[in-house]
């Protein structure tokens, strides 16, 4: 597992009420028969679905006040725009956008085909400094995609938002770098990972198997079908 920056004691508290709320709303899924294959063609034992947080009022609120107040602390009025990912991106972006009075568009997985900006839906600020949010990453890949997009279409895109960051894919951190973005998260799976240890949330033999994930999840994911076994694997969009 990746060893993430010091935290301030603001998003200590915001990770540690993430993880809690991701338990409670069981979003942390554990594979039965076969394992989890993302988007990106990675094999996983555990599917973290943040989307449950669309569903409790009390929570989300919770939790995107802490992404508020942490984005202020740390962009300031570096940004002046919330992009969306489509499509799970899409109501946090919104939630963000209100807390932070700031205009809102979002960006779709492919270009429709028409209009000046097709991959791109609302009116973009000419210029505009872009905050792209979604709900989770795994290995960053699609969030890259979306930001690459965006500036296409003519903005800036120097930060990511999610809620939730795998941060165990050895090549994330580089690519994020290599295209000068900087990812801004609630929690990680080492978060959730030391709570569940404390509850003693999985059996011993579940604790097992995603603590093997997180140390390698590339030779977890090859070892379980990953790269191209969709077919045989609970397919899931992340």
């Amino acid at each position: 597992m990746t060893i993430s920056p010091p935290r301030s004691p603001r998003q200590n508290i915001a990770a540690q009420d993430t993880a809690n709320t991701l338990l409670a709303l069981n979003a942390v899924r554990v594979f039965e028969d076969r394992p989890f294959i993302y988007t990106s063609g990675w094999a996983s034992p555990v599917y973290v679905d943040c989307r449950k947080l669309m569903s409790d009022a009390a929570r989300r609120t919770l939790l995107m006040d802490h992404a508020a107040a942490l984005l202020r602390e740390k962009l300031g009025t570096s940004i002046d725009c919330i992009a969306g990912t489509e499509t799970a991106g899409i109501p946090f972006a919104c939630w963000l956008a209100e807390r932070l009075n700031l205009p809102m568009v979002y960006v779709r997985k492919k270009a429709m085909g028409w209009g000046i900006n097709a991959q791109i839906e609302g009116d973009l600020p000419v210029g505009a400094r872009c905050l792209l949010v979604d709900d989770l990453t795994t290995d960053g890949l699609s969030k890259i995609g979306a930001a690459l997009a965006l500036r296409q279409a003519g903005a800036t895109v120097r930060d990511v938002f999610v809620v939730f960051n795998y941060d165990i894919y050895p090549q994330s951190k580089q690519a994020y770098a290599d295209h000068q973005i900087e990812l801004h998260s609630l929690a990680t799976w080492h978060d959730i990972f030391s709570l569940t240890k404390v509850m003693s949330y999985f059996s011993p033999e579940r604790a097992k198997e995603i603590k093997d994930f997180l140390q390698d999840p590339m030779r977890w994911s090859v070892e379980h079908g990953g790269a191209g076994a969709l077919p045989n694997a609970q397919e899931r969009t992340v």
